[in-house]
This record gives structure tokens, C-alpha cells and sequence, in this order.
């Protein structure tokens, strides 16, 4: 931090230096608190205080709109999925923004939660009706949403401009105001010294739902953990790419030339503190009768040391849903309401949803089989079928288990896979109860959705577009009495959880070198690539979704076990809007996202095999255009125009 101060005191945007005469400028309070009561006193008092705070936190992201009207422009970047209708993050898959585009231009609008944060921090001290306890939970808070501010920035723009602690005069000179980026390296050192600051001061829990966005001390070393991951991986560690992308004023390098291998051992240490709280764990349900058997493969053992005393589909499926209250999932470490226009993108349009989400048939296939095999490399106890006989359905009366029905004219290229397929995708022929509808129309509960042209799921009405194009949907988020003509359950949705640092830790310590160990002085913690360590944490989360664990052979080879990771990451956070992070710190975001698959959607219901075969799509919004310079959003051009000591990111 010593060399942010020196080289660059980071901080404000050019935006601000033309704009402070205006009552709408970045430097000015929101124009609402003039109308309520004046600034000072908003700091003398604590209700008037904690709005304050509660205001600042607006100006987060809002990464629970995941598609339709999402707020994310990465959301709809991956090889996850696509939509059927135009949904604004798709025009930056596509590349169709620009620098001059003021689509998901939230440069400002950061900082101005940023600003906010800062004068919680500078005056705190001034507020008299409120307790000690609350003074540290506050700025605990405003530091927090400092920190959070500043990574959102990064993650879209790369690195940024950080502000001086102080809030600046809004007279000061426009040389005054304006500021070059920090690096990369001194933007994360400066967000998890922020985040450091908030754990120190933040409530361990807070009393109930209300709370949701709230953040405490384990959201604030999470988000280290997931931060000190980032730093680490190829894409920002020493990444060649990024060789011209240089500060002009000094000449320094915005990411590091220099591959730092200890990064993942400060990785490592960061997933190892939040484990060490011992406060979260993986979210299971208990077997009841009509959960199904484990395949022979698979421990037996109680849950973290098997499966045998769980229900796996249930234990991945009630998290999302809402079945289970979000106070009761162990696994929530930091959440934010949900937004049912994510179900009603999910949502048959014959049902009164919006049929627009188009998961890719790359997706299905990284699901393995129920007892862990992948389907190109299945067992014969649970074959994954020929081609010839992949369409055919599973006949009989279907299958039940654990609340779950399969028709029986589901293909048999969707039957024994593992838990969390079905907690995830919408598949042809898939069984939608919706069962809070009440209404007497026609096909909008219980009903067998099916994507062939002539099907239940195709075109409704007026709308040709609101269908799959793929043949699958997300079902993630649906509980079964969720309905776009009834009603929708209660439910949170998770921003951060406890199995992304478990994995976290786990990939940390595959990178790390043989014989290497990093000591994390300050918490009296000390990693190394334990292969113990990593069978253990993996494992929990292959156990939990009933399957079997790691081998000695897989964990003795880094490279396999690394790309073993990329997959566990790629199914257990599937639609939950972590996978563009993942591919882009990679490396991988180029070489995954090309063209989608899906099925054949065009072949009528008495044409089963036609349908069931991979199809490449041609749908105008599955034209995806990635390249290197989408890793980073541009800053809008208004911006660089009014600060010379800005430089734009690369290929814009």
C-alpha cells in the first residue's frame, strides 16, 4: 500500500473534475438527502446514519439478475448458455459495445457508492445516540462496501483509479482531481486491506432475513479468498498477453510480467481462514425413504466421510429453491434477495414464462453419470447410451426419487446422471408442477414440458422467439410450487457460498509447488500442496452431490487434478454467474466459448431421434464474438476525455 501512496495516490474518476459545480455531480451527496435533512445531520444521528449506509449499498452490483434485465454485462459471456430473445449483457458477447457505448457503463456509479463509503469512515466519529458495538459494525460495513465497490470496478474495467481515504474538496483543481489507475497488484492489496478492516470490525451474524445484503466478518474474508484466487491464476499472474498495457506516467505494468507462484499460497492461507471459523458447511438434507441407493462407488459413511446418511439431490436442490429457509442453509455465507425474472426467463411461455433461457448442450455434457464417470468414459453398471439408443425413452412408468419425477418418455441420454443434473437442467419431456396455480387454464401446472417444434415448451402466441432454441432450460432456481400464473416462493440468493471456498482452497494447493510452504504469520496458518488437505475438502463436495471422491493417481498429478477442478467448478456453480470469472482468470475464455450445441429443436414430436442429436445453433443471439479484449469492459470515452492520466484498456 506504501507503493500506492508513492506512485499513485489511485482514486478519482475524470468524470468528477468536470462536473462539480452540478448537484449531480460524483462529488455531491444524492440530491434525496438535501431533502430529507442536512449532511451533518445524518452523522449525528443512528437511524439517519444506517440509511445512509443502507443507500451506499444500492450502488452495488446487482449480480442476482443473472439474464433478463441482468445487471451483469459478463452474465450471458460463457459457454453456459444463451437466450432466445435480446437481453442487453448478449450485445457484449457479441461485441457489439464500444467505448462510446453507455451500456453497463457503471464506472461512475461505483464511485459514487465509493464516495459514500468514504464519508461513513471519515465521520462516523461525529454520530452521538449510538453504541460502540454499532460504531464498529458500521464502518465495518462502510469499509466493506468500499472494498466490494472497488473489486466490481476491477472485474469490469480491470484496474482503476483508487480514491484518497479522504473525500476530496469539491473545489479542487482538475489536476487535483484527476488520478492515473493503481496496478492490478496495488488495486487487490487495497481491496483486501479493506476487507481485512471490515472482518475486523463486522458481526459475526446477523439476526435475521431482513439482513440479507448485510455483509459480516465471514462475507468479508470470502471475498478475500475469492480475490487472492483471482490474483493468482494465469490470466493475471505474470500473463504475457498484457505485455504493452503499461501507465504511461511511469511506465510500470497494470498486471505483473512476473509469474509470483506464491500468490497461491496466499490463495490457499485466505480459503484456510474462512474454513478455520468453522462457522459454515455444506448444506445436506437427510435420506428419508425415497431417496435413491448409492451406486457401489460411492462411501457409505456418514456425511463429510460419504453419502450414506444423505439425500444428495436434495442437498444441492433446497438450497436454491427456497424449500429450505435461508437462515438454515449452513452453506450461505453472503446473499442478496432473489429476482423472479430469473423464473420467468426460466419459465415454458405456455406456462406464462418468458421460455427465453437456452442452456448449451456443453453444459448438460460436463454433468457426469450417478456414479462419477463421465459420459464418454461411462461404466457398465450406468452406460451412457450409444447414439442409437440415446433417444429412446426410458419407458416403463419413469422413475421417482427423493420428490423428483422423470416421465417415461425422458431419453435415456438423461437417465442415471448425477444429482445436481437434475437439480439444474431442463431437459425434453421434464416435469413442471407449478403448483401454486389456482386458475383453471390449460397446461399452466403439472405438465410435461417437451422442445420439440410442435411440443409443449415450443412458441406461444404472438412472441416466435419465446422458445428453446437448445432444447434445455435452468430449473435451479425452481421450487415445484413456483408459477409465473400463480406465485413464486421465498428465496435468497447466494453471492458467495461456502463450497467456493472449499474448492478455492482445494485448487489453491494443487498450484502451489512440491516441497513449497507459505506461512500466513498473522493467522498462524501454513499450506502447502497437502494432498491429504485436498482429498478431504474435495471430497465433501463430490459426497455431498453423491458421488464418489478423488483418487491417489488424480491427486499425484497437478495437471490432471486441475483440470478435475475446472470441471467440479464448471457443474457446481453452473448458472449461479461464476463461470465467465473462472474462464477469464484461466486463460480459458477463448478456447471454451465458441459455437453453442444443443438439440434439434426443429424435429416434431413424432421424430424422437431427430431431435436428440447435437445440433450446433444458428440462432442470431447464440453468435457469440470473444476475444481477448472482451476481458476487460472499455472505459467510456466521456471519461478518458476528461483525464489525460488515464489509459484505456487494451484492444479498445
Amino acid at each position: 500500500m506504501k507503493n500506492i501512496r508513492s506512485i499513485v495516490i489511485a482514486g478519482i474518476t475524470a468524470v468528477m473534475a468536470f462536473s462539480v459545480c452540478s448537484c449531480d455531480s460524483y462529488l455531491d451527496v444524492d440530491r434525496y438527502i438535501y431533502d430529507m435533512t442536512s449532511l451533518d445531520s445524518i452523522f449525528k444521528r443512528k437511524s439517519l446514519l444506517e440509511q445512509y449506509i443502507n443507500g451506499a449499498s444500492m450502488y452495488l452490483p446487482r449480480e442476482e439478475i443473472l439474464w433478463w434485465k441482468g445487471e451483469d454485462p459478463f452474465a450471458l459471456t460463457t459457454d453456459e448458455a444463451f437466450c432466445s430473445f435480446k437481453m442487453t449483457p448478449v450485445d457484449y458477447a457479441q461485441g457489439k459495445i464500444d467505448r462510446f457505448s453507455s451500456s453497463y457503463d457503471y464506472y461512475n456509479r461505483f464511485y459514487k457508492g465509493i464516495r459514500r463509503a468514504n464519508q461513513v469512515i471519515q465521520r462516523i466519529h461525529e454520530c452521538e445516540d449510538i453504541s460502540e458495538v454499532d460504531r464498529r459494525d458500521f464502518t465495518g460495513r462502510a469499509h466493506f462496501l468500499r472494498a466490494y465497490l472497488y473489486y466490481s470496478l476491477l472485474r469490469q474495467y480491470g484496474p482503476v483509479p483508487i480514491l484518497p481515504d479522504d473525500p476530496l474538496p469539491t473545489n479542487g483543481s482538475t489536476e487535483s482531481l484527476s488520478f492515473p489507475r493503481g496496478t492490478y497488484d496495488e488495486c487487490v492489496d487495497y481491496i483486501c486491506e479493506n476487507l481485512e478492516s471490515a472482518a475486523a470490525m463486522l458481526l459475526d451474524e446477523r439476526p435475521d432475513v431482513s439482513t440479507y445484503r448485510v455483509p459480516t466478518k465471514g462475507a468479508a474474508l470470502s471475498i478475500i479468498s475469492r480475490i487472492r484466487l483471482e490474483a493468482a491464476s494465469p490470466w493475471f499472474n505474470g500473463n504475457p498477453y498484457y505485455y504493452d498495457f503499461i501507465r504511461h506516467i511511469d511506465g510500470v505494468p497494470y498486471i505483473s510480467q512476473t509469474k509470483d507462484l506464491q500468490k497461491w499460497g496466499i490463495a490457499a492461507a485466505a480459503a484456510k481462514r474462512v474454513i478455520n471459523l468453522d462457522k459454515y458447511a455444506l448444506f445436506t438434507v437427510p435420506k428419508d425413504a425415497d431417496t435413491p441407493e448409492l451406486p457401489k462407488n460411492v462411501p457409505n459413511g456418514n456425511f463429510p466421510n460419504g453419502a450414506g446418511d444423505i439425500d444428495p439431490f436434495r442437498s444441492y436442490n433446497d438450497m436454491f429453491t427456497g424449500e429450505e429457509l435461508a437462515l438454515n442453509v449452513s452453506e450461505y455465507i453472503w446473499t442478496a434477495g432473489f429476482n423472479n425474472d430469473v423464473l420467468y426467463v426460466a419459465f415454458p411461455a405456455v406456462m406464462g414464462g418468458g421460455n427465453g433461457l437456452n442452456v448449451s448442450q456443453q453444459l448438460v455434457d460436463a454433468y457426469k453419470m450417478v456414479d462419477g464417470y463421465d459420459i464418454n468414459e461411462s461404466s457398465q453398471e450406468y452406460p451412457y447410451p450409444v447414439e442409437a439408443e440415446a433417444w429412446k425413452p426410458i419407458g416403463n412408468n419413469g422413475k421417482s426419487f427423493s420428490g423428483y419425477q422423470m416421465p417415461a418418455q425422458v431419453a435415456k441420454m438423461y437417465d442415471n446422471r448425477e444429482m445436481r443434473f437434475y437439480a439444474t437442467i431442463a431437459f425434453n419431456h421434464r416435469y413442471w408442477e407449478a403448483s401454486s396455480y389456482a386458475g383453471t387454464e390449460p397446461n399452466k401446472k403439472n405438465l410435461e414440458v417437451t422442445y420439440y417444434i410442435d411440443g409443449t415448451g415450443a412458441a406461444w402466441g404472438d412472441h416466435p422467439d419465446d422458445k428453446s432454441f437448445s432444447g434445455y432450460n435452468c430449473c435451479k432456481y425452481v421450487h415445484t410450487s413456483d408459477s409465473p400464473k400463480g406465485g413464486y416462493r421465498s428465496k435468497y440468493f447466494p453471492l458467495i457460498r461456502y463450497a467456493e471456498i472449499l474448492l478455492n482452497y482445494v485448487e489453491a494447493m494443487n498450484e502451489m509447488e512440491e516441497g513449497v510452504v507459505y506461512t500466513d504469520e498473522d493467522n498462524n496458518i501454513t499450506v502447502k500442496r497437502d494432498k491429504d488437505e485436498m482429498r478431504k475438502y474435495f471430497n465433501m463436495i463430490r459426497f455431498r452431490a453423491g458421488l464418489p471422491g478423488v483418487t491417489d493417481a488424480e491427486l499425484n498429478d497437478p495437471a490432471k487434478m486441475r483440470e478435475i477442478i475446472k470441471r467440479e467448478r464448471q457443474v457446481e456453480f453452473a448458472l449461479e454467474g461464476r463461470r465467465f470469472f473462472d474462464l477469464r482468470r484461466w486463460g480459458d475464455l477463448t478456447k471454451n466459448v465458441g459455437t453453442f450445441y444443443g438439440m434439434n429443436v426443429n424435429a416434431k414430436s413424432s421424430n424422437r431421434e431427430a431431435y436428440h442429436k447435437r445440433t450446433a445453433m444458428t440462432w442470431q443471439y447464440s453468435i457469440y464474438t470473444i476475444s481477448n479484449k472482451l476481458m476487460f469492459y472499455p472505459i467510456i470515452q466521456t471519461v478518458m476525455d476528461k483525464n489525460v492520466k488515464l489509459d484505456q484498456n487494451p484492444g479498445w
